[in-house]
């Protein structure tokens, strides 16, 4: 019987180099592509580490949704696009106007893929955190943590982590606006996009 994708993904997370391998082979073309349009050397190697990265971090535990195959797919692909748009930033060899800004990402009317494309949108402006500021925004609104449950996974009060999440709010104030009318076009106002504009 074949094995289900977030199946190898599961036994590529517990350190499974063959079913690494197979993840990796599946979304070459892909990386082969970007890599292309990147046109510096190591382009390839770098969206290989990236690769390998996001199939550590998929939260395929955290989140039951994901197991489904489409949506880890769209998931995968999605984090590929977000690193190449970044790199071809930071080397600054594609204009704008040649990273595809056509091909936008298609959002189902599942919950769960709307959540996925809000986590790369939240990640440019999440850079701007400390690491623990970071995490508890991730922890509330991308995965639904709340503040008791992020308090006694870090062992500190709920009102540490009430505090640490108004504070970086309120370092983000400068780009929520925008991010707002980004998610208010693309998604309508989701619960936990009200949320999240709530200081």
């Amino acid at each position: 019987m074949q094995k289900k994708l977030y199946e190898i993904i599961a036994e590529a997370q517990n350190g499974n180099k063959e079913s690494m391998m197979l993840i990796i082979n599946k979304f070459n073309l892909l990386i082969k592509k970007y890599s292309k349009k990147l046109n510096y050397d190591g382009a390839y190697s770098d969206l290989i580490i990236n690769l390998i990265e996001i199939i550590k971090n998929i939260p395929i535990y955290e989140n039951k949704n994901i197991k489904r195959e489409e949506c880890i797919i769209k998931y995968i692909s999605s984090s590929l696009k977000y690193k190449y748009i970044k790199l071809s930033k930071k080397y600054k060899n594609i204009y704008v106007s040649e990273i595809e800004l056509n091909e936008k990402i298609t959002v189902s009317k599942n919950q769960t893929e709307n959540t996925i494309e809000i986590k790369f949108l939240l990640n440019e402006f999440l850079d701007k955190l400390s690491n623990r500021q970071r995490y508890i925004l991730q922890k509330i609104y991308i995965y639904g943590y709340t503040e008791s449950e992020i308090a006694k996974k870090l062992q500190i009060s709920r009102q540490a982590v009430n505090k640490t999440k108004k504070k970086a709010l309120k370092k983000l104030q400068n780009s929520i606006q925008n991010l707002y009318i980004i998610f208010f076009y693309k998604f309508g106002l989701l619960f936990a996009i009200k949320k999240l504009f709530i200081i």
